[in-house]
């Protein structure tokens, strides 16, 4: 390979490699706005400042002007005028963006894979010491943010489609769920319980038996 490829192979990597970065960033970001509530703020209140939204939200106003500063150069937020000073811009949540961010029950609700991410990454040392010596990291090092992450993701699936499409579709599974006497399931790896829930919703005279291994995850799926 000529040294001229070989540089623009770089280059080219660089360059995605960057991407990866900022994506990663964003979701970052994306996640402390979920957690501290600034998205449903925006979304229910209107255009703010970063004073009034730190003080709707109980948080630092320091901190949620550089957050909004973020977000609007990520292209998640937008500002009413870029013109003012620091602490008078009103910042607002586009309305195409509300969805994705907050609706919990819509099949396009996507803040869920940035808790996701967070929890993916929480026990990275010990996924080192795996990679070097064998063995398993247990789920629990994972935290409640891979839990309820997973579970978030999975609910407006499960509610919705799980009952009302995907069942259905296997026909003959459709009739003995409908038939009597009543089917049993069993719900491997129910995790909070959705898919156990959508199914008892789709098929009201069936029982369902949710088990997995994560004992807080039964918890709240009881």
């Amino acid at each position: 390979m000529s040294t001229e490829s070989i540089a623009s192979q770089r280059d080219a990597f660089v360059e995605r490699f960057l991407g990866f970065a900022s994506g990663t960033f964003s979701l970052f970001s994306i996640y402390i706005g979920d957690r501290l509530g600034l998205y449903r703020a925006l979304a229910e209140g209107g255009p703010a400042t970063p004073a009034e939204l730190a003080s709707h939200t109980g948080t630092h106003e320091r901190y949620i002007r550089e957050w909004l500063e973020q977000q609007t150069v990520a292209g998640i937020l937008e500002v009413e005028n870029e013109n003012h000073d620091a602490k008078s811009r009103r910042f607002s949540l586009p309305a195409g963006h509300a969805e994705p961010l907050i609706d919990c029950g819509s099949l396009n609700y996507m803040v869920p894979m940035a808790q996701l991410l967070v929890g993916t990454v929480r026990p990275l040392p010990s996924l080192l010491e795996v990679y070097r010596n064998g063995g398993g990291v247990s789920f629990d090092a994972y935290g409640s943010d891979l839990r309820e992450g997973q579970a978030a993701i999975n609910y407006p699936a499960f509610w919705n489609q799980l009952p009302h499409e995907w069942l259905p579709a296997i026909s003959d599974l459709h009739a003995r769920l409908r038939s009597s006497p009543p089917a049993q399931a069993a719900d491997i790896g129910c995790g909070y319980g959705w898919s156990s829930l959508g199914m008892a919703r789709g098929y009201p005279d069936i029982h369902v038996d949710g088990f997995d291994l994560d004992s807080p995850s039964i918890e709240r799926a009881q």
